[in-house]
């Protein structure tokens, strides 16, 4: 039989939605244990997995969004949730300094490692394609 007080949750990954890190109850109250039971399945945070850290180093994530299909008012969540397309892909630096971004959202690109990008825009630049060439 489950101790009430122990609460464990298996959370997702923001950026590949994969699993992540586990939670445990360390305070060990049946109300904390509740709490730490609901993130189970969920996204908290947007710190990156392991793997995600290392595609990360290697170049850029870009997720692919339908803006139209998303919540009105996702970007001013605290954990941006939009309507994901499915799209996902790594980027070299390099190809992201050509890209035909401003040079502001280049910058802040480069400097945070991951974008969304609207499905669209990611078929005109190509990221289909190259991933069926890699």
């Amino acid at each position: 039989m489950k101790d009430p007080k122990l609460g464990v949750a298996l959370t997702k990954c923001y950026y590949c939605q994969e699993d992540s890190d586990i939670l445990i109850n360390r305070i060990l109250t049946t109300q904390h244990a509740k709490r730490v039971e609901k993130a189970h399945g969920k996204i908290v945070n947007m710190v990156p997995c392991s793997k995600c850290q290392e595609y990360m180093e290697a170049g850029i994530i870009f997720i692919t969004i339908s803006d139209s299909q998303s919540d009105k008012d996702w970007k001013k969540e605290e954990i941006p949730n939009p309507h994901r397309t499915g799209g996902w892909f790594v980027i070299r630096d390099e190809a992201v300094s050509r890209m035909p971004f401003s040079d502001e959202l280049k910058a802040y690109t480069l400097e945070k490692r991951w974008a969304f990008i609207e499905h669209e825009a990611a078929e005109k630049l190509g990221f289909f394609e190259a991933e069926v060439a890699a």
